[in-house]
């Protein structure tokens, strides 16, 4: 008897588990070829498909990126010599799905990927932890360049916030 509740115990964490580990396929592919970021974006554990998505960077409100693309974009020359500061603010739009993040650093143009969504809960495992345990949302910019170690940019809705306007929850 107490087998057979011992094996029901472990099926419902592991469930649980697997539940909360869920991640959106984002197709990833072989590197992309060199001084080129391949983006993908997902809502929630969905892929978010986009035929045309747009891009605006800007570093110090001088234009560092501006464009459409269909799955990536080569880097530009004036994103290739930013100073070493936190300081780029990047716009990201695919269809009525907008992001917006402050203070990315330079190194997002390094050749790679960039993963680009909303999560809500349950989070997926690289969000997991007490820095959101009370988000409505999150949007994430994870930068995944080729030969180096990348780096993530969240901008988050604490659930107590999430119908306050002006807030930090809507841009």
């Amino acid at each position: 008897m107490w087998h057979r509740a011992l094996v029901s115990v472990v099926l419902l964490l592991a469930a649980t588990t697997i539940k909360a580990q869920r991640q959106p396929d984002l197709g990833r592919r072989p590197d992309p070829r060199p001084n080129r970021i391949e983006v993908r974006f997902a809502l929630g554990e969905q892929t978010l498909v986009c035929k045309r998505f747009s891009v605006i960077a800007r570093y110090e409100g001088r234009v560092v990126l501006s464009g459409k693309f269909a799955h990536g974009f080569d880097i530009p020359s004036a994103a290739q010599n930013l100073p070493r500061k936190d300081a780029v603010d990047i716009e990201i739009a695919c269809g009525k799905n907008r992001w917006h993040f402050s203070q990315v650093g330079e190194r997002a143009f390094l050749w790679g990927y960039w993963w680009v969504g909303t999560d809500y809960p349950p989070f997926q495992t690289e969000f997991s932890g007490p820095r959101f345990k009370d988000a409505a949302w999150i949007h994430y910019l994870l930068v995944d360049p080729s030969g180096d170690s990348g780096f993530d940019v969240f901008k988050y809705c604490p659930e107590k916030l999430k119908n306050v306007k002006p807030g930090p929850c809507y841009d």
